[in-house]
């Protein structure tokens, strides 16, 4: 299923999707966030998969703005470890 690129979804239908950089690197959606005094900036929390396909324990987060050339399938929402 395509989702038409002019729909919109809340975040959190995004938490636990699958995102995939340009140069094949996946992550997991955990979270979104902003920091109080750039509340424009809307954050990205995720964990990276290691080589072997494990979810890393550590996050990270990127801004949501940066992800342009990223693709995310979406995985049935909220993720929970």
């Amino acid at each position: 299923m395509q989702i038409d690129k002019t729909s919109s979804l809340p975040l959190n239908v995004l938490k636990g999707g699958l995102l995939t950089n340009e140069n094949g690197a996946e992550f997991r959606i955990i979270d979104f966030y902003v920091h109080i005094e750039e509340v424009t900036d809307v954050m990205i929390s995720v964990r990276p998969y290691d080589d072997y396909g494990n979810l890393e324990p550590e996050t990270c987060g990127f801004q949501l703005s940066t992800l342009k050339g990223w693709s995310v399938q979406l995985q049935g929402g909220y993720y929970n470890d």
